[in-house]
């Protein structure tokens, strides 16, 4: 008996493994994609990546996924951010936070807001918490950070003095990672050249304009259908077919009795 315990251990700790997984298909339709470098995988090669999509009425489902910090940290995060320029500062952010020991720790997912290039946690009540982030799951998985969760949209409670934003309305999109401690996040890497400086996207967005595209996973809208046009009667031809012929047969009849 004690010989098969590790056995099962094995078996249920392998399925257990990489069990967040994030979609990047629909980039640029259903869903808004930031990936670091340009065309990686972020379940195997982005240094940092994130993706958004609606899931539901106010429901944006987030994936993140980040490399493991070198050397490792005891505690790890991957934030998005959303922000009025491609500069960092007076943005609305969007935490996942995983410890080393994270077969017995949960996940945590905080909001904060980046005041100039400083970062301070958004305090939450427990229901404010429950009713913005749902669904949150995390691990440590070959040398990769991935988490995900579900996020309002529109937030429906005070909005902590404008820290909170409701994302209906243009923003550039950050995706970073570094180290962690409980109660805040450390600064990421500030070096530009650097493969963990975070990454931002080309364009802006709003978030809420996905959900009209979320029916059409391909991200098009078909157009509406051309009014036919009447077919045309092919009893009018068939009848002046007809005539023609009688009139030929009449004719031929007529003439052959002249001949007679």
């Amino acid at each position: 008996m004690s010989r098969f315990l590790p056995l099962v251990f094995f078996y249920l700790v392998a399925e257990l493994q990489a069990q967040v997984h994030v979609n990047s298909t629909g980039c640029g339709t259903t869903n808004f994609c930031v990936f670091k470098p340009k065309g990686c995988d972020p379940n195997l090669d982005c240094t940092v990546g994130v993706v958004v999509s609606i899931v539901g009425s106010n429901q944006m489902r987030v994936q993140m996924a980040a490399q493991t910090l070198i050397p490792p940290v005891q505690q790890q995060y991957v934030a998005v951010a959303f922000s009025d320029d491609i500069e960092m500062g007076n943005d609305t952010v969007t935490e996942c936070v995983l410890s080393d020991a994270a077969a017995f720790v949960d996940p945590e997912v905080y909001l904060s807001y980046n005041k100039g290039k400083a970062n301070d946690r958004v305090y939450l009540h427990d229901e404010e918490h429950k009713q913005m982030f749902s669904n949150i799951e995390a691990e440590f998985v070959d040398g990769r950070l991935m988490c995900q969760f579900t996020q309002q949209l529109v937030p429906q409670f005070d909005h902590k003095d404008g820290l909170v934003f409701d994302l209906n309305r243009p923003f550039f999109m950050f995706a970073a990672t570094g180290s962690a401690q409980p109660d805040e996040i450390n600064v990421h890497d500030l070096n530009k050249g650097s493969h963990f400086f975070p990454v931002v996207s080309d364009v802006p967005f709003i978030p809420t304009s996905l959900a009209s595209e979320f029916s059409h996973p391909t991200g098009y809208t078909p157009p509406p259908p051309m009014p036919k046009a009447p077919r045309p009667s092919f009893a009018v031809k068939k009848s002046a077919a007809q005539s023609s012929v009688y009139r030929f047969l009449t004719l031929a009849i007529v003439s052959s009795l002249f001949h007679l």
